[in-house]
């Protein structure tokens, strides 16, 4: 007997499929038939299942496919039944106390950012981000950390569509946008003013798991009536202190 055919055929496909999501934001049918080596119409199938379960998701600007909510829901449960997260909140409160500002621990989802953890500013007036919500990656520093260490194939797909502004300052050029993730990659944070939201200022830095892969980000999100530009190059020393340390604790568990 087959190795396959000692378990569940259909579901060692729908992994099959899931697992192409690996290397790529979205993909259609068609390109999920040659990668699988699966027919179109039992790609098609599998596919339809997954998107009535929230697995995946289809973009309706060109039918292609992306991973849905509930991946992120087990992930996140995933995450949670860990201790990583809560030990990653340790530091990330040593550096809302030192600097009275927030501190957002987030996943990429796609060319999406979710933020999976976050502790506020004690000042009154904050950012408000949403844990689970999803952000535009490409409009945020969190997101661009993360985009930034993604393989060049991955980040060339992505940056084949357009990039929807979420302010003015927002940089919509790919080419310019490639340029920025050169950087990012290259000084080991990402900086972000008012690009996302007006009013607001952000640094964030990479968490780094297993082979040093980059799996999750840190940022701090500063109002810039309080932002004081000469302590900015201290709190990018530690945010990347901060974030060097979850890494080094997150390898152990």
């Amino acid at each position: 007997m087959a190795r396959e055919d000692s378990y569940g055929k259909s579901i060692l496909r729908t992994l099959l499929v899931l697992e192409q999501f690996n290397s790529s934001t979205e993909l259609g049918i068609k390109e999920l038939s040659i990668s699988t080596g699966l027919p179109a119409s039992t790609v098609q199938r599998i596919v339809n299942t997954l998107e009535l379960k929230n697995y995946l998701m289809q973009n309706p600007k060109n039918d292609k496919y992306r991973l849905g909510i509930a991946l992120y829901n087990i992930s996140k449960s995933y995450a949670e039944n860990f201790d990583w997260v809560d030990s990653a909140k340790i530091h990330m409160e040593k550096m809302v106390e030192k600097h009275k500002e927030t501190v957002n621990l987030a996943i990429l989802q796609g060319q999406k950012v979710v933020y999976v953890t976050k502790v506020d500013s004690p000042n009154i007036l904050r950012p408000n981000f949403n844990v689970g919500v999803q952000y535009p990656a490409f409009c945020t520093s969190l997101g661009r950390c993360l985009i930034a260490h993604q393989p060049s194939e991955l980040i060339d797909t992505m940056l084949s569509s357009s990039i929807e502004p979420c302010t003015d300052k927002t940089i919509t050029d790919p080419d310019k946008m490639r340029l920025e993730l050169s950087k990012i990659r290259k000084q080991g944070y990402a900086m972000e003013d008012e690009e996302f939201q007006k009013g607001l200022f952000c640094i964030s830095a990479p968490i780094r798991g297993y082979k040093g892969r980059v799996i999750a980000a840190i940022s701090t999100t500063i109002p810039k009536y309080r932002l004081e530009p000469e302590k900015i190059p201290d709190i990018i020393k530690d945010i990347i202190e901060t974030a060097n340390k979850i890494s080094e604790e997150l390898i152990k568990f």
